[in-house]
């Protein structure tokens, strides 16, 4: 998936004026401070915002996680995958890898299973590009810990695009971060020995 040229403008505010990325067959983590259009940036891949100028290429078929699950109320868990084009077969194999029962309706799952199933959905449908808009933000230690471990275990290939805040997040998952500023990227690096060199005191620093 190719970024060119992105320019992106909320009235006065700038947030890109001309942002170019590659996205590669990996999970990268876009990091930086609140407000500096990381969510925006997940948008405009999405088609859900529109850019000023330039252009998204290659992102083909498109799924998204955000923070809250989003599941439809009045289907199953199993219905929820097909609705979003996962055949029965897979579905229910899918969320049986996740631990949940497919004739769960939303409301009577806890927030961590409804999360499971909503990345269980994301990935389920062979997407190419898989956008992730924080989906571990504000879960426990351990619920967090154990949703990081289901979406590597249920990533296969495509690009994965993460939102995040969460050094350690980045650092299970992404292979490659990068930060923006200002409309810009401060840094791009993938990760060495499980680290990402410099990134920590970056992101203090902004």
């Amino acid at each position: 998936m190719q970024i060119r040229g992105i320019k992106k403008y909320y009235g006065d505010k700038m947030v890109y004026d001309s942002l170019s990325i590659d996205f590669g067959d990996e999970i990268t983590a876009v990091m930086g401070r609140s407000g500096c259009g990381k969510t925006t940036l997940l948008n405009i891949i999405a088609g859900t915002a529109v850019a000023d100028s330039g252009e998204v290429t290659g992102q083909g078929r498109v799924s998204y996680v955000f923070q809250e699950p989003r599941l439809i109320p009045h289907l199953t868990a199993v219905k929820n995958l097909i609705y979003a084009g996962v055949d029965e077969r897979r579905a229910q194999e899918v969320l049986k890898s996740c631990g949940v029962d497919g004739k769960l309706y939303p409301y009577q799952m806890s927030g961590g299973m409804a999360q499971r199933v909503g990345l269980a959905r994301a990935f389920a449908v062979k997407a190419d590009t898989v956008l992730l808009d924080e989906p571990f933000k504000s879960l426990d230690l351990g619920l967090k810990k154990r949703l990081l471990e289901l979406t590597a275990s249920l990533y296969v290939s495509g690009a994965v695009v993460m939102v995040t805040h969460d050094v350690a997040e980045a650092e299970f998952l992404a292979s490659r971060a990068i930060v923006l500023d200002q409309g810009e990227i401060v840094y791009d690096a993938y990760k060495k020995d499980g680290r990402f060199d410099g990134l920590p005191e970056l992101l203090y620093s902004l």
